[in-house]
């Protein structure tokens, strides 16, 4: 069977029950669904396939703090952008997928636009050997020193979007969107809050901000596509790029804001909190200037996982 929606279902609400193991082998890999794990009754091994050819210093760091002894992380000696998930009752394989989604938020929660294959009960052992050899090349995460190459930490830093969190027209936060989204005349809840994305933005970062892809179900809409950010606490938040504005004198579309993601309160929550001011409050330019900043950085981390600044 092929799946091409909610992939994130396969893995967290409808994995096999007599399951007592589960082995992911992943080009790249998020955070939210490596947290999920630890709310499941099996003992997990991660393969960061490309880690070593993506050595990203601050991603380690949060790949460490997950590392558990029944949540095990691994960065394999063979490079391999290989999408591999079988599921075990003890040595014995009883699911498998294999296909185009990373095990990350990005791959697994954005419809059409990855693909995961059910593998044939009779090719279960072969990919259970096939995973065997990247994971016999690989090491626990937290016993590998990682340094990123000063080229990287370079292409790096001039991938850094300043992004203000007030309205450059006015000089002040927004009545009814960015941070104050929830006080806007609509469905929202007190602390809704976004971070507007402008044509700036995109014009000067085009590697940041993917343009929108077609909704197959709705001809003149688009997919909304989740992603993850870490913030410079460490705070894991799930997101997703909404709205849609077009690039002039082109067909492309790109998103106008970003928003937590399933609930767009948990980052007005989470800024309200970091600026010492009571929930439902407005958040005013006033408070950004007495905490230190109005703006924050945002940088590419991996596909479809960010780095969020909001440090003084």
């Amino acid at each position: 069977m092929l799946h091409y929606k909610n992939l994130y279902n396969l893995f967290f609400q409808s994995f096999p029950n007599q399951a007592t193991d589960f082995i992911a082998l992943s080009g790249f890999v998020g955070l939210e669904p490596i947290v999920d794990l630890g709310n499941l009754p099996l003992n997990s091994k991660i393969i960061y396939g490309l880690q070593k050819e993506n050595p990203k210093l601050l991603l380690h760091h949060q790949l460490l703090d997950l590392h558990s002894q029944t949540r095990k992380i691994y960065y394999p000696e063979i490079a391999c952008h290989s999408k591999c998930y079988l599921w075990l009752n003890g040595q014995i394989p009883i699911k498998g997928l294999i296909g185009s989604a990373n095990f990350s938020s990005n791959g697994l929660r954005n419809d059409y636009r990855e693909t995961l294959l059910e593998v044939d009960q009779n090719q279960l052992f072969v990919l259970k050997g096939y995973i065997e050899i990247i994971l016999n090349s690989a090491k626990e995460c937290n016993t590998v020193e990682v340094i990123e190459a000063p080229e990287l930490s370079e292409e790096y830093n001039r991938e850094i979007c300043n992004m203000i969190l007030y309205d450059p027209q006015t000089g002040q936060t927004h009545n009814g969107h960015g941070l104050n989204w929830g006080f806007a005349d609509a469905n929202v809840r007190p602390n809704d809050a976004c971070v507007p994305i402008r044509m700036e933005h995109i014009r000067k970062y085009p590697k940041l901000f993917p343009p929108l892809q077609p909704n197959p179900e709705n001809r003149k809409g688009t997919l909304k596509e989740v992603i993850e950010f870490v913030w410079d606490d460490g705070q894991i938040m799930q997101c997703r790029l909404e709205g849609s504005q077009p690039l002039p004198n082109s067909d492309l579309k790109f998103p106008k804001q970003i928003a937590s993601f399933p609930h767009k309160d948990d980052f007005g929550i989470y800024i309200r909190q970091r600026l010492g001011i009571p929930l439902g409050q407005r958040v005013l330019r006033e408070d950004l200037i007495r905490y230190g900043r109005d703006s924050i950085s945002v940088s590419l981390i991996e596909e479809g996982l960010y780095y969020f600044d909001f440090s003084v």
